[in-house]
């Protein structure tokens, strides 16, 4: 048998787990620098939302709608003298771009969406807004604005980008250089602390499958004792009690089939010797007739083939036996249930046995109440029912016996008992005398029996969910005891 590799489960989960831990400290690394730049950005935004209205008190870059250009130049060296960083729109109230202050003195666009501004105006900058950026149409930046007031008229606004081309390059340089350090140790170190602790884990997890799967292993190879004690609970715990159960079972199971098997080899003995009996009884007089056709009387004659019908008759019963349990047994007989009054059908069958009974000076007297409500059952199976336990009486009853038949009704149904004085059936064989694979010693030996004739009784009222009761002392009778449903007449 292949050997199984226990190291297997704890590999691949090991593995799994390590993919899944990598996936969460890169996506770690991504949140953290996608939201630290939201963070630094709304610091930079907060820190200097005042530059733009500090720009517009302190100059004056539009006189009546017009662009002071004088003032804007004085303005835009003052700016870059301070904060080479910052780049600086000035916007009519339209969001028209006038003049402008930024690197390569090139841009994109030639107005900004004012949307974003007077958002900006009305929170006064205390929340994260970002705008257009001129130089860059495809991104978003965040800026400071603030409106041109002249003579108590807003003439426009002047616009602020905070993160500028060189802001955004030293930026870069530096949040890379400082997640690249602290986020790759945070995340190895992370990894390796979670990595050990989960593989603690793991390995703990799978020691117990390994339990398991080693004594599976013990189990397959014919150790039947083989169990699992888990002292785990969860699910590991319920893999356990299922295998021991599933175990037990298959234990059991394999204990009644072995017995069933002895019991077989000693039911196929039994019908070998019961058919070998008749078969050599016929052959033995066939050929008797054969080598004295000529010198036998006609008496003579007479007798030996009454003998060869007898045999004839014995071995057909037990063939046609043996073919009736086995249909039972496949469950090819379906009950055909009617109703009927079962005093009626006993009466009748007691008849055709009292002729049986008396040459063995049997008394046969039944004691089949009139008043009985009818049943529902199977008349041609319970007639063979009847047939087989009387059959059963008559042969274990000694001459002059007696056997007695009753009816009686109940709140259940009614009941059927047939009683005899034979000689009785031991107590330990009472559990055993219906099963097909059973059949006691000295009852075969003394009347020369079968043993499947009760068989077929408990196979027929199995079909009607009716047990066989057996009532049983030595040297003083037996009684059968069955119960039939009342019928209900809806």
């Amino acid at each position: 048998m292949r050997k199984i590799k226990f190291n297997n489960l704890f590999w691949r989960i090991s593995a799994v787990f390590f993919v899944l831990l990598t996936f969460v400290g890169l996506t770690y690394v991504y949140i953290t620098d996608h939201y630290s730049e939201k963070y630094f950005e709304q610091v930079n935004q907060r820190l200097n939302r005042h530059i733009a209205a500090d720009i517009a008190a302190h100059s004056e870059p539009l006189v009546n709608g017009k662009v002071n250009e004088k003032e804007i130049e004085k303005m835009f060296d003052g700016v870059m003298n301070i904060n080479p960083s910052l780049e600086i729109y000035l916007l009519d109230n339209n969001g028209k771009i006038l003049s402008f202050y930024a690197p390569e003195k090139k841009i994109l666009l030639d107005r900004i969406n004012l949307i974003p501004v007077k958002q900006f105006i009305n929170t006064n900058g205390n929340e994260l807004i970002t705008g257009d950026d001129p130089r860059h149409p495809d991104s978003k930046k965040v800026f400071s604005v603030a409106p041109v007031i002249n003579n108590d008229v807003q003439q426009g606004y002047i616009y602020v980008v905070l993160s500028g081309d060189k802001y955004v390059s030293v930026s870069k340089n530096l949040s890379g250089n400082y997640l690249l350090q602290v986020g790759s140790r945070a995340m190895i170190l992370t990894l390796l602390a979670t990595l050990v602790v989960g593989l603690i884990i793991i390995q703990i997890i799978t020691r117990n499958f390994t339990r398991i799967l080693e004594v599976m292993q013990k189990f397959s190879k014919g150790d039947m004792t083989a169990r699992i004690n888990m002292q785990s609970s969860g699910e590991i715990n319920q893999v356990s009690e299922i295998f021991n159960e599933m175990a037990d079972v298959l234990t059991s199971n394999i204990d009644k089939l072995k017995e069933l098997e002895i019991l077989r080899r000693e039911l196929v003995a039994n019908v070998s010797h019961d058919l070998r009996t008749p078969i050599a009884i016929i052959r033995g007089y066939i050929e008797t007739l054969q080598m004295k056709d000529i010198t036998l009387t006609p008496s003579e004659r007479k007798a030996y083939l009454d003998t060869i019908a007898d045999s004839v008759s014995k071995l057909e019963k037990l063939v046609n036996e043996l073919f009736e349990l086995s249909k039972l047994e496949a469950n090819q007989t379906k009950p055909l249930k009617e109703p009927f009054f079962i005093s009626e059908l006993i009466s009748d069958i007691i008849y055709k046995y009292q002729l049986l009974a008396k040459e063995k000076k049997i008394d046969l007297v039944s004691f089949l109440s009139t008043e009985l409500p009818m049943v529902i059952a199977d008349i041609g199976l319970i007639e063979r029912v009847m047939q087989n336990l009387l059959d059963n009486a008559i042969k274990f009853t000694p001459d002059c016996g007696k056997i007695i038949v009753r009816t009686e009704g109940g709140d259940d149904g009614v009941s059927i008992t047939v009683t005899d004085t034979g000689e009785g059936i031991p107590e330990h064989e009472q559990d055993k005398i219906l099963s097909r694979y059973y059949t006691s010693g000295n009852f075969r030996q003394s009347k020369n029996s079968s043993g499947l004739g009760l068989a077929i009784v408990k196979k027929i009222l199995d079909l009607h969910n009716s047990p066989l009761i057996i009532n049983s002392k030595i040297n003083q009778g037996t009684s059968f005891t069955f119960i039939l449903p009342l019928y209900k007449n809806n």
